[in-house]
């Protein structure tokens, strides 16, 4: 199941144009896509013809309530096409989540409930700017597509956020493969040819070699909620999406994608392994890690930790008989609750004990 998320901090790009008939090209390719509605202003849901404020289960409800699972989210909307919509009130999950452990991995979380054979391509419609929402996309995918349009601000738009991905990648060690799209390009015009050349000059090695020209087609597609592949399935942009999609398909990175069990551990909180109950915890600066908690009696010294040089995070496996224990880390002497894990509760003292059911 490749990810892969439309981004770009510049509105205007025709990012959700991009999203929807990507999707539409690739289910046409017989592939299942799961499309993704990121974005507060929730085109992607409108421009397919759903309601973005009559949906029960919307990328709201799924980030902010861990027990909204991934298929409540989900709608079928034709052959091998599936939905997750958004609503207007995802604009306000920045501050519902302010101080919310594992904010930005929610998505990434959810995306891992489906097996992996569930769909083909999972396409993230992202907002029009870099913050919690795009870091939850950042997270959850293992590309991104850029789609630039013939500007000057375009351009510097696109130098100034390969840089902000590449950030991104150091910060969270998630290796991010880029490309970028051409999209909304009138060929007819000398200015557009020229910007067709700087983006092949400076971003020749990720540049696609599609691209999309503008079309009254595909905004009447949108007005339509369709796909242009239901609108006009022989015109001109229908057939560019298509030749994208094949691309796409044919680009499948090289590189290994990540392992979704490390990135668990990095997601969730303890999870058993074969051998028993496996800690974890990232603590990049400290010097001492130790786990405790009623399984330790909650003794002082409690359990040491390793640091796995592999993932750089603490780690340790213990052996506890099935049941519910309330546990803490102590790091470099300072008792903290595991960040990771959601599941706390209040001891007498008002402080909050991480939980572990076995």
């Amino acid at each position: 199941m490749r990810r892969i998320a439309i981004m770009n901090q510049k509105g205007g790009c025709g990012k959700t144009t991009v999203a929807i008939n990507l999707s539409g090209a690739l289910t046409s390719l017989d592939r299942r896509v799961l499309l993704v509605d990121l974005d507060p202003q929730a085109h992607a849901t409108i421009g397919l013809g759903v309601s973005s404020e009559s949906q029960p289960v919307t990328t709201y409800e799924l980030l902010l309530d861990s027990a909204v699972t991934a298929s409540d989210a989900v709608l079928e909307l034709r052959e091998r096409l599936y939905l997750m919509p958004a609503s207007t009130v995802l604009s306000g999950i920045e501050q519902e989540l302010h101080d919310a452990d594992g904010r930005e991995a929610r998505l990434a979380e959810k995306i891992g409930q489906f097996p992996d054979d569930t769909f083909d391509f999972v396409i993230v419609d992202c907002p029009p700017s870099v913050g919690l929402l795009t870091f939850n996309a950042l997270i959850a995918v293992d590309e991104v597509i850029i789609p630039v349009d013939a500007s000057f601000f375009s351009m510097h738009g696109l130098s100034k956020l390969r840089e902000t991905l590449e950030v991104v990648e150091e910060e969270l060690k998630h290796r991010l493969t880029v490309h970028v799209l051409c999209n909304n390009i009138d060929t007819r015009t000398h200015f557009s040819n020229e910007m067709l050349d700087e983006v092949e000059k400076f971003h020749s090695g990720v540049l696609l070699d599609t691209y999309i020209i503008h079309s009254v087609r595909l905004k009447e597609a949108a007005a339509r909620g369709k796909t242009v592949f239901e609108l006009a399935a022989r015109s001109k942009p229908a057939g560019q999406f298509l030749s994208l999609a094949r691309e796409i398909i044919e680009k499948e990175p090289r590189i290994e994608t990540r392992n979704l069990e490390e990135w668990m551990e990095r997601l969730h909180g303890p999870r058993q392994v074969p051998e028993g109950v496996l800690f974890a915890i990232d603590a990049p600066n400290a010097d001492q890690v130790r786990v405790t908690g009623e399984f330790t009696n909650w003794s002082r010294e409690g359990r040491k930790m390793e640091r796995d040089p592999h993932d750089g995070l603490w780690k340790i496996v213990m052996n506890i008989p099935p049941g519910e224990y309330e546990y803490r880390f102590i790091v470099d002497g300072v008792w903290i609750r595991d960040p990771n894990n959601k599941d706390y509760i209040r001891n007498e003292f008002g402080q909050e004990n991480s939980l572990l059911i076995v």
